[in-house]
C-alpha cells in the first residue's frame, strides 16, 4: 500500500471514529468534573476578595445600568449569584467556573460547525477549559468571564447564521453581542472581526447588508441601549475612562513593554498552544487558509495586533487580548489535528492541568503553603477578615465620625469585609476630578465641624492631613499576610476642616 493510500485509509478511519464516538458527552463529563473541582476549591479557600472583585460586589449592592470604569453586567451576575447562595466569597466567584464551562461547550459547537469534526470540537473545548488564564480566572470574578462566554455564544451564532436562512441565529448573535457590550466594551473587537471576515470573503459580503445583519444589529442595540443612555446621562464617563486607559498622552514607544506583553501571552494561552499558534501564523503564506480558518483568523489576529501595538505605544495588561483566544484555540487545535499532532494538543492540556492543580492548591490558602514567588499576588487576598476585626472597635469608638478612605481597592475590600455594617466609608478626591467609581458616587465634601476617621493605605497622606486644623494619629491596623509581609492601614482622627479642603 502506497503512502498516499495509507493516509487516505487513516483519514477514513478518523471520519468513521469521529461519527461514532460520543465526543460531546466526553467533553461534558470532562468539563463538568473540572468545574466541580474548581467550585470545590472556591468552597474551601480561605482567601478573600481582590480589590477589584470587592468593587464589583459593592456595585451589586447599588445596581445601575453603568459604572465609572465598567458597564454593568458583572454587578448583575454577582447580584444573581448572591441571591442564590449568599455573600460568601465562594458564592460571589461561583459564576466564573460555570460561565467558563459554558464557553468551552460553545467552542465545541463553533469548531464542529466550522470543521465538521466532533473530534476537533472535543479537543478545542477541552483545551480552552484548561488554558492557564481560564484556570486563574475560574477562581476570581471579573468582567472577562461573562465577556468570553458571550463572545463564544455570539461567534457560534454568527457561524451558524452563515449556513442558515433562519433569523433565530442572527437574533441570538445580536442578543449575545449586546450583552457582551454590557460585560466589557472589548466586545467591539467582535464587530471588527465580523466585518473583516465578510470583506475578505466575497461569498459572504452580502451578509453585511442582509436582513440577518439588520436583525442582529437591532437586537444588539436593544440590549445595549440602557448602558448607552446611562452614559449619555452621566457625561460618557465610562467611555472616557476606557479612552484614558489607553494612556497615549505620555512617552510613546516601549519595545520592552511590548516584549513583556507578547511573552505574557504564553502564560495566558499556555506555552504549547502559543508556540503552535505562532507556528501556524508563520506558515500562512505557504499554507493558505481556507474559509473557516479565515473566519477564525479574523476573530483573533486583529485583537492580538491591536493590543500588541497598544503595549508598544503605552502599556497593555496580559488579559486585554483574552477574547482572541476563543477563535485561536479552535484555529490552533484544528490545525494540529490535521497534521496528526493530537499528542501535542494532549500534552498542552496535561501541562495546563498540572499548572491548574498547583494554582488550585495555593488558592486554598492553607497555612504554611505560599506560592514561591518574590511577589505573591495572592497576598492581596489574605487577611481582610482580620483587618476588619481590628478596625471594628475603632469605628465603634468614633460613631459620629465620617469614615474616610483614600484608596479605591482598600475602600472596596473594607466595604466587603465589613458588609454587615450599615455605615459606609466615603472617598477623598485628590484633584476634584473623578478617577474611579467611588470618587464619582461616594466623594467626601468637608463640612464645618466634621470629625473624620481617616483609614489610609499611605503612611503620610499629606494632601489630606494639611487640610485639617487638628490631626491625631491613631495606632495603625496591621495584619500578617504571609512570607514576612504585612498589610498596614494608617488611622488618623481629623477635625476642623480648613476652607481650602473643599475642592
Amino acid at each position: 500500500m502506497t503512502a498516499q493510500k495509507r493516509k487516505a485509509a487513516k483519514r477514513m478511519q478518523t471520519v468513521t471514529a469521529d461519527r461514532d464516538r460520543p465526543y460531546f458527552l466526553w467533553l461534558l463529563l470532562a468539563v463538568g468534573a473540572l468545574t466541580a473541582a474548581r467550585i470545590a476549591v472556591l468552597g474551601f479557600s480561605s482567601l478573600g476578595l481582590h480589590g477589584d472583585e470587592a468593587q464589583y460586589w459593592s456595585w451589586s449592592r447599588d445596581l445601575a445600568w453603568g459604572y465609572y470604569t465598567k458597564p454593568p453586567l458583572i454587578a448583575f451576575v454577582i447580584a444573581a449569584a448572591e441571591s442564590v447562595c449568599g455573600s460568601g466569597t465562594a458564592c460571589i466567584r461561583a459564576p466564573s467556573p460555570l460561565l467558563h464551562a459554558g464557553t468551552a461547550l460553545a467552542i465545541y459547537g463553533i469548531a464542529v460547525t466550522l470543521t465538521g469534526s466532533k473530534r476537533a470540537g472535543f479537543w478545542s473545548g477541552l483545551s480552552f477549559a484548561t488554558l492557564p488564564a481560564v484556570s486563574l480566572s475560574s477562581f476570581l470574578i471579573s468582567t472577562d468571564v461573562p465577556l468570553l462566554f458571550l463572545w463564544a455564544v455570539a461567534l457560534l451564532a454568527f457561524v451558524r447564521s452563515l449556513k442558515s436562512d433562519s433569523l433565530g441565529w442572527p437574533l441570538l448573535l445580536g442578543l449575545a453581542a449586546g450583552a457582551g457590550f454590557l460585560a466589557k466594551y472589548a466586545m467591539a473587537y467582535f464587530i471588527l472581526g465580523m466585518v473583516l471576515f465578510a470583506l475578505l470573503t466575497p461569498s459572504h459580503r452580502p451578509w453585511l447588508l442582509s436582513r440577518k445583519a439588520l436583525a442582529a444589529l437591532l437586537a444588539m442595540l436593544a440590549v445595549f441601549a440602557p448602558n448607552l443612555l446611562w452614559n449619555v446621562e452621566s457625561g460618557w464617563v465610562t467611555f472616557t475612562h476606557v479612552g484614558q486607559n489607553t494612556n497615549l498622552k505620555g512617552d510613546l514607544f516601549h519595545f520592552g513593554k511590548m516584549l513583556e506583553f507578547v511573552g505574557s501571552q504564553a502564560g495566558v494561552f499556555g506555552p504549547v498552544l502559543f508556540v503552535a499558534l505562532l507556528w501556524r501564523l508563520a506558515l500562512l503564506r505557504r499554507e493558505r487558509p481556507g474559509e473557516s480558518e479565515k473566519l477564525l483568523l479574523a476573530f483573533c489576529v486583529p485583537v492580538l495586533l491591536i493590543i500588541t501595538v497598544q503595549s508598544f505605544l503605552s502599556r497593555a495588561n496580559a488579559n486585554w487580548a483574552a477574547t482572541a483566544y476563543v477563535a485561536a484555540t479552535i484555529l490552533t487545535v484544528a490545525w494540529l489535528l490535521r497534521r496528526d499532532l493530537a499528542k501535542i494538543v494532549a500534552g498542552g492540556i496535561a501541562l495546563n492541568l498540572t499548572a491548574a492543580a498547583v494554582l488550585g492548591f495555593f488558592f486554598l490558602g492553607l497555612p504554611g503553603f505560599e506560592p514561591p514567588l518574590k511577589s505573591d499576588p495572592l497576598r492581596r487576598l489574605r487577611g481582610w477578615d482580620q483587618t476588619a476585626a481590628q478596625l471594628r472597635p475603632v469605628l465603634a469608638a468614633h460613631p459620629d465620625a465620617v469614615w474616610l478612605t483614600e484608596d479605591r481597592k482598600t475602600m472596596a475590600s473594607l466595604l466587603y469585609a465589613l458588609r454587615d455594617l450599615e455605615r459606609r466609608p466615603l472617598m477623598w478626591d485628590y484633584d476634584g476630578h473623578p478617577d474611579h467609581h467611588y470618587e464619582l458616587t461616594e466623594r467626601y465634601l468637608p463640612k464645618p465641624g466634621d470629625q473624620v476617621l481617616l483609614v489610609a493605605k499611605w503612611d503620610n497622606p499629606f494632601p489630606i492631613l494639611e487640610r485639617f486644623g487638628t490631626v491625631d494619629r491613631l495606632p495603625a491596623v496591621e495584619v500578617d499576610i504571609g512570607a514576612g509581609e504585612s498589610r498596614r492601614l494608617h488611622l488618623f482622627l481629623l477635625r476642623n476642616p480648613l476652607p481650602s479642603s473643599a475642592s
